[in-house]
């Protein structure tokens, strides 16, 4: 089940880059799916592993962590359609990378505790994971612009989730850990999605209705996906 989780990720990454000139209307729907994931699956799954006082300061310090350096320290600038400061993508990208290392732990100990659950949270993972590859390669293209990091990202993406598959089989990361970094990148995600790619989305001024439709597409596939789980 892990292995088929890296398929719609490079689907999802590799779509972007055949469609570069429909690259705001990808952004609509990798901000709605992060902002989705954020809010239907790691917060809720944080909650459930920490207490909600220490959630929600991870999930700020998170969002402030990828605001930091994405706007002050890395020198977040635009000019028009410029390209942003790489390394925010970088960052971005990272933590897309490390939430899809999560997915593949969760499989791992899912699979732990009875092969049915393992199976449910393996779909769960699946339908987002063309969503995870989609917003790996927008997050570069949106700061980078350059294919070949895009596809170095992608390609990281869809590797991890079988090493954090590996690691959830054989061992079990304490829930305060676990819990912690949920809460993290939820407040990341939640930055990402609302804070910097929809914004981008809506700055050409074109096919807005179709960007907010894609939005709300992604804000569905990742409740459909947590709901299935």
């Amino acid at each position: 089940m892990t292995l088929a989780a890296v398929a719609p990720r490079l689907l999802g990454g590799l779509a972007v880059l055949r469609q570069r000139d429909r690259l705001h209307v990808a952004m609509g729907f990798a901000g709605g799916a992060l902002v989705g994931v954020a809010a239907f699956g790691t917060l809720p799954e944080a909650l459930e592993l920490v207490p909600s006082p220490v959630v929600v300061l991870l999930a700020l310090v998170g969002a402030g962590a990828f605001v930091t350096l994405d706007r002050t320290l890395l020198g977040h600038l635009h000019s028009e359609d410029a390209a942003c400061n790489p390394h925010a993508g970088y960052v971005g990208a990272g933590g897309i990378t490390a939430h899809a290392f999560l997915d593949g732990l969760a499989i791992g100990t899912a699979f732990q505790a009875s092969t049915e659950i393992g199976i449910l949270v393996s779909v769960a993972v699946l339908l987002h994971a063309f969503a995870d590859g989609l917003n790996t390669v927008t997050v570069i293209l949106r700061h980078d612009g350059r294919r070949k990091v895009a596809l170095r990202w992608l390609a990281a993406d869809a590797i991890v989730p079988l090493l954090g598959a590996a690691l959830g089989l054989l061992i079990g990361l304490p829930d305060v850990v676990l819990g912690g970094a949920l809460a993290i990148f939820a407040g990341m995600f939640v930055f990402m999605g609302a804070g910097s790619l929809l914004p981008a989305a809506h700055r050409r001024n074109r096919d807005r209705g179709l960007v907010w439709a894609s939005a709300g597409a992604g804000f569905a596939l990742a409740l459909l996906a947590t709901r299935l789980g």
